[in-house]
C-alpha cells in the first residue's frame, strides 16, 4: 500500500513540476507591450494566463503619411490565436478581416527583459519589424 502511495505522489509531483515550468516560461509574456511607428502607437499586445495558458489579445493601428504628418487611420482588433513560446520567441496566428485570405502569423522576440520585436511573416515585404516595450 505504502510503494503505491509512493508512486501516485510521485506521478503527481511529476505532473505540477511540467506544468509549473511550463506556466513559467509564458509568465515572461505576460502583460501589455507597446510599440510605435513614425511617433505613432502601432501595437498594443495584451497577454495573460488567466485560465492557465497564454492567450491575449492585439491591436494593430493602421497609420497613414497622406497629409505630411502620420496619424493613425483605423484600428484592427484581434484575438491572439494558437500562442507559442519557445524560448525568447513567441508565435502565434491572428484571423484577417477578410475570412478569405489565410490567417496572419506573427512573431515576437524578446532582445531585453522589457523589450521585444514583433513582426508579421505572411504580411507582405512591406510589413514592419516594430519594437515594443513591456509597461508597468
Amino acid at each position: 500500500m505504502n510503494i503505491r502511495m509512493g508512486g501516485v505522489v510521485c506521478v503527481g509531483m511529476t505532473i505540477l513540476c511540467c506544468a509549473s515550468a511550463q506556466s513559467n516560461s509564458d509568465t515572461g509574456w505576460v502583460g501589455v507591450w507597446q510599440g510605435e511607428l513614425d511617433g505613432q502607437p502601432s501595437v498594443i499586445l495584451t497577454l495573460a494566463e488567466d485560465t492557465g495558458t497564454l492567450e491575449g489579445t492585439l491591436v494593430l493601428n493602421i497609420i497613414s503619411r497622406k497629409g505630411g504628418e502620420p496619424h493613425i487611420v483605423a484600428r484592427e482588433p484581434h484575438v491572439v490565436v494558437g500562442p507559442r513560446t519557445d524560448g525568447n520567441r513567441l508565435t502565434f496566428q491572428l484571423k484577417r478581416l477578410d475570412a478569405s485570405r489565410p490567417m496572419m502569423d506573427f512573431t515576437a522576440t524578446l532582445t531585453a527583459q522589457r523589450s521585444a520585436r514583433i513582426h508579421c511573416l505572411n504580411c507582405g515585404d512591406d510589413a514592419p519589424v516594430v519594437d515594443m516595450t513591456k509597461e508597468d
